[in-house]
């Protein structure tokens, strides 16, 4: 399993930083490789390379839902069951079960829980629970039976879990791994990611937790 995000940050003090972070999941825990801004498609970092291709399994949806959009420094789309075919590194992939999420807005929310799982028949779960001022918590759970509404769902994080509605989303906390983000403002964002997560019936499901403050003992990557 791998994960692979690129983020665009410019901050209000003028700085712009573009980074790529892969991480690869395996026996010997997450491996960690950070660099410039490449691409989903094919890139390369710290001797790592990868040639992906995709096709769509389920249409994507956008968040928060259209009528607090005005209001959400951040809003979200995402693409919930993609097939994936390439290769990363030496592992080969033909039709492997994924996702992909594009973010964009002002500022980061200032706090979240999410998890999302999908497999090759286009079965796909969402769960998102997010604290972001002026709003109170949202949280919404959707699948591709029941498409996302508005946020009115019960949300909670745990250290190792996330929560809404009927579904709880959880991974070992050694499954975790923690990358610092930059917010626009120039603060930190923590974040821990684990691909180990089980949800709703799924297994080796994404799920992320973040906050404006580490979480105590937990390790996170220079």
């Amino acid at each position: 399993m791998a994960w692979i995000r690129r983020s665009t940050v410019r901050t209000s003090d003028g700085r712009h930083e573009d980074t790529t972070w892969v991480v690869t999941f395996g026996d010997g825990g997450p491996v960690v490789r950070r660099g410039p801004g490449r691409g989903l498609a094919a890139g390369e970092l710290e001797g790592l390379s990868w040639e992906l291709e995709w096709r769509e399994l389920a249409p994507p949806f956008g968040t928060p839902h259209r009528l607090l959009r005005r209001v959400a420094p951040t809003t979200m789309t995402t693409q919930p069951a993609l097939a994936f075919s390439g290769r990363i590194g030496d592992v080969s992939l033909d039709g492997a079960p994924g996702h992909s999420a594009q973010l964009a807005g002002r500022r980061h929310a200032r706090a979240w829980g999410w998890a999302h799982a999908s497999d090759a028949d286009g079965r796909w779960l969402h769960l998102l629970t997010v604290t972001s001022p002026p709003l109170p918590r949202v949280s919404q759970y959707a699948t591709e039976t029941r498409p996302p509404g508005l946020p009115l769902a019960r949300g909670s994080v745990g250290p190792n879990d996330v929560s809404v509605g009927p579904y709880t989303a959880s991974a070992p906390p050694e499954s975790f791994v923690g990358l610092r983000y930059l917010d626009t403002d120039g603060s930190t964002i923590w974040c821990y990611h684990s691909e180990q997560a089980t949800v709703g019936g799924f297994a080796g499901a994404a799920m992320e937790i973040a906050a404006r403050e580490p979480i105590p003992n937990w390790k996170v990557e220079p």
